[in-house]
């Protein structure tokens, strides 16, 4: 049958995910988001992604049909409805997107309304060639484009105006093409990369930026949660390029890939170029949470 999507509280052939030119969402970028994972095909964090998803809903004054336990139900329909597509060794990748719909200047002439539209697809197409870097790190470059300060475009808000963001991506692998971007506040402070929250590691002692001008990340507030339950210390604060690049070790958080190693940063090596302890120690609380080898399951998927 394949797979199908969710819309409006319609289900849907997966061809149908589309939506107009005149959308609001294609004029302005102006939508907002959330994007989850399966781990042992379970939804991870499902409720903290919806907490998120009704504030950006309530700051932008999205319009939305769906209250928090509307749009919770929904999500679970649809991955129930498209449980049989999916392989053994499949996890689920989600997203809902929510739409303001056309711009006023054509909602009188065109059927179309704010819509929220829900999918599903496989984990393994977004973490393809992932395994070799959690095996030796991923390199960074902090890139010329920054992040737009909160006062100008709020970050902690999940939507989908980023041209900036695409920006620095291709900046970035103007360098490096597997690197992902650092971007910088008006400050020169680090936030966050493009699509992941930062840490860095100073003897012992855990660090990330401060969340004024990057996202509240689900994956960063999870490993904050195992540093507590494990006794490590950390504190969130202002990170400057130098401290990074003279950390012990660094990392990515985000949901796809949960933990993903960074080796080098401006073609410099971090610490001894190798993933660092805390790293792998994290990395493996993080597994046995939430009783999937996520590491392992990127190389499986990889030699398939």
């Amino acid at each position: 049958m394949g797979r199908r999507i969710w819309k409006n509280g319609l289900f849907l052939p997966e061809s149908e995910a589309v939506y107009s030119v005149y959308d609001s969402a294609a004029m302005y970028g102006d939508v907002v988001f959330e994007m989850q994972r399966s781990f042992n095909k379970n939804i991870f964090k499902l409720d903290a992604h919806l907490n998120r998803l009704m504030d950006s809903i309530k700051f932008t004054e999205m319009p939305c049909a769906y209250n928090f336990y509307e749009l919770r139900q929904a999500h679970q329909d649809l991955v129930m409805a498209n449980r049989f597509e999916f392989g053994p060794d499949d996890e689920y990748r989600t997203l809902i997107n929510v739409s303001r719909g056309p711009l006023p200047i054509y909602k009188d002439i065109l059927e179309v309304k704010p819509w929220v539209m829900m999918t599903v697809y496989p984990l393994k197409w977004v973490l393809r060639g992932a395994s070799k870097f959690y095996e030796h790190g991923r390199p960074a470059v902090i890139t010329h484009f920054g992040a737009i300060p909160s006062r100008y475009q709020e970050n902690k808000v999940k939507h989908h105006a980023r041209i900036s963001s695409r920006l620095a991506e291709l900046e970035a692998r103007r360098y490096d093409e597997s690197a992902w971007p650092l971007l910088c506040d008006d400050s020169g402070f680090i936030t966050e990369s493009t699509g992941a929250n930062f840490f860095c590691v100073h003897r012992d002692r855990l660090l990330t930026p401060e969340p004024r001008n990057c996202l509240r990340g689900i994956s960063r507030n999870f490993v904050l949660s195992l540093a507590r339950k494990h006794g490590i210390e950390y504190r969130e604060r202002n990170i400057e390029p130098f401290d990074a690049i003279t950390a012990d070790e660094t990392f990515f958080t985000a949901t796809p890939f949960s933990i993903m190693p960074c080796t080098s940063i401006n073609g410099q090596k971090v610490g001894n170029g190798k993933v660092g302890k805390m790293t792998e120690f994290l990395s493996a609380k993080w597994e046995e949470a939430v009783d999937c080898d996520f590491r392992e399951q990127a190389r499986r998927w990889d030699n398939a």
